[in-house]
């Protein structure tokens, strides 16, 4: 995001993901996957995929940043040994295309990054950004806003999807202010877009030239906490909005919901249901605790929610923690039904912390998290390779499964004020990943050690 005042310098502490790139990455090497930005997605991410493919690591060229332990291959999307702006890209997210354009070789990513990342797998694989995505406030979306007193001041993330009938639709997030509130720092709503005309030739595969039109999520009447990256997930015949929102204020927590839509651009009239939350029960789990363990503050935040469906069961990979510190990290939670049934909520991968790594009580139980960069006795630990990996989303590209997400490469992670982490250095990553779903075994029925075995690093 565009850090342009010191209200959206307060946005980017809060959310972290929010600055500029340049329009071009550079060409990498992956095993069997990666990136070039222009347009339209045909990773299936939110469809139905079944999990006889596994991604099999092969050599990478010297263009990508590639380590390994225990099977493990983490590799950057761009080149490991640059620091130009070009290499960097915030919170790639996977562009849902029409089921019907097929082209399961590629993925496309939108994001916070103000323009469009095209994967391509295959032996000659590479990346590269390009069309810059531009998001315009229209006059219905900017009347609803002034009827409070309030206008949207800059864009977020940006999330593109086509639905299935073959439509273009975005759910992206915008600040807020409202001079009414003088005290209050921007927040976030999550509006809807539809692409804007183009002259004839000049469109892409993609649309990069979209009009904000109406409100999906927030308020543009009072400050309204949370309320951010939103995206669409069709299951059959009904259309969904995922986003990150404030549960409770006392706790402070953030978490996944899904709130049925009319249409794309009209939220249905149910509230949204709550598919993930931070745990309290019996103190909950210290690894999710935003500010870090022995801290005052108890807040806790899951958040960047990516749902895919494998075998007809639906897995989450999620963050939790803070984006521009070691303890931002990626989960995976799983659910027989998109929307779980009688208040239940998708299923974390848990094991027991007998030797009290988080502090936790005697015998407990801790998150098993797919990567973290916190804690080196901890499962999955990738401090090595990859630092703060968050932002993840399971992908099926070309008959093969990855892992995509955003962290700091090791050698390239400078400090701001804080000891954090600068943002402006997040690069792109991706991971293959080994998937056997059982069909013939539930989320609900399966054991921890089961659900442990369905998705892991080959």
């Amino acid at each position: 995001m565009r850090e342009t005042s010191a209200a959206v310098k307060w946005a980017g502490r809060r959310f972290g993901t929010r600055l500029r790139l340049a329009a071009a990455l550079m060409a990498l090497g992956l095993a069997g996957a990666g990136c070039d930005a222009s347009g339209s997605s045909h990773t299936q991410a939110s469809a139905s995929a079944s999990s006889s493919g596994t991604a099999k690591p092969s050599a990478s060229s010297s263009a990508s940043a590639s380590s390994s332990s225990g099977g493990g291959v983490v590799r950057a999307l761009t080149d490991a040994g640059s620091t130009d702006p070009g290499v960097y890209y915030v919170d790639p997210y996977p562009i849902h295309t029409a089921a019907s354009d097929g082209g399961a070789g590629s993925v496309y990513f939108s994001g916070t990054t103000k323009s469009l990342l095209h994967c391509v797998a295959g032996a000659s694989a590479h990346c590269r950004a390009e069309g810059k995505v531009k998001v315009s406030v229209g006059s219905g979306l900017r009347r609803a806003a002034g009827k409070y007193g309030s206008r949207t001041t800059v864009t977020d993330n940006s999330n593109i999807y086509q639905l299935d009938s073959g439509s273009w639709q975005m759910a992206t997030t915008m600040y807020v202010k409202n001079p009414r509130f003088p005290d209050a720092p921007p927040w976030t709503v999550i509006v809807h877009a539809h692409p804007a005309p183009v002259a004839h030739g000049s469109g892409g595969a993609v649309p990069t030239q979209w009009v904000a039109d109406s409100l999906l999520a927030g308020s543009f009447q009072r400050p309204d906490k949370a309320n951010y990256d939103g995206k669409y997930f069709e299951d059959g015949s009904k259309l969904y909005l995922i986003y990150s929102k404030r549960l409770s204020n006392a706790p402070a927590q953030d978490g996944i919901v899904a709130q049925p839509m009319a249409s794309p651009g009209k939220p249905a009239g149910s509230a949204p249901s709550v598919l993930l939350a931070p745990e309290n029960t019996g103190g909950g789990y210290n690894s999710e605790l935003f500010f870090g363990m022995g801290q005052p503050k108890k807040f806790k935040l899951i958040e960047t929610g990516n749902i895919t469906k494998v075998d007809g069961k639906y897995v989450m990979a999620y963050s939790t923690g803070a984006f521009n510190e070691d303890d931002y990290k990626s989960g995976l939670a799983w659910s027989d039904s998109l929307i779980p049934s009688n208040g239940a909520s998708y299923r974390r991968l848990l094991i027991k912390d007998d030797k009290q790594v988080w502090a936790g009580k005697p015998g407990g139980y801790e998150v098993e998290y797919l990567l973290q960069s916190q804690v080196k006795d901890w499962p999955n630990y990738v401090g090595d390779r990859v630092l703060a990996p968050g932002v993840p989303s399971v992908v099926r590209a070309d008959g093969k499964w990855y892992l995509f997400f955003a962290g700091y490469l090791p050698s390239d992670a400078p400090k701001v004020p804080g000891r954090k982490f600068d943002a402006s250095h997040r690069r792109p990553f991706v991971m293959p990943l080994a998937v056997h779903v059982p069909k013939s075994t539930s989320v609900r029925a399966a054991s921890n050690d089961d659900l442990a075995h369905w998705i892991t690093w080959p």
